[in-house]
């Protein structure tokens, strides 16, 4: 979404429909107060859609309080219809965050963390 380098230029969220019919939304660097108004533009998009929505943490090595606030947001919007988020690859550090946060036990939140190379 990000057309410049802008201040953070290690950051971009891309938006992408699935096989499935579903959307995808990955996140490319950091999901913290910075980046995550264009992570919510991102996830409206996704939520406006039909369909499975996907956020992949695969290239995200770190959220933060406001990155946690705007997946919690998404989930809640996707609840009101009846739909659930899947969060995808997320990283050891991030499952952490999100397990403290309370994310990992909401109802309509799963979570695949990430695969280990070993």
């Amino acid at each position: 979404m990000r057309s410049d380098a802008g201040p953070y230029p290690d950051f971009s969220v891309h938006v992408a429909p699935t096989p499935d019919g579903g959307t995808d939304v990955a996140v490319f660097g950091e999901l913290d107060l910075a980046t995550a108004g264009e992570v919510e533009a991102a996830l409206e998009k996704a939520i406006g859609a039909p369909g499975r929505v996907v956020i992949d943490l695969r290239a995200c090595a770190f959220v933060d309080s406001t990155g946690v606030a705007t997946l919690v947001k998404a989930a809640l919007r996707l609840s009101e219809q009846d739909r659930g988020l899947l969060i995808r690859g997320a990283k050891e550090r991030v499952m952490r965050i999100l397990d403290i946060a309370g994310v990992a036990r909401m109802e309509n939140i799963a979570i695949e963390p990430e695969r280990s190379s070993a």
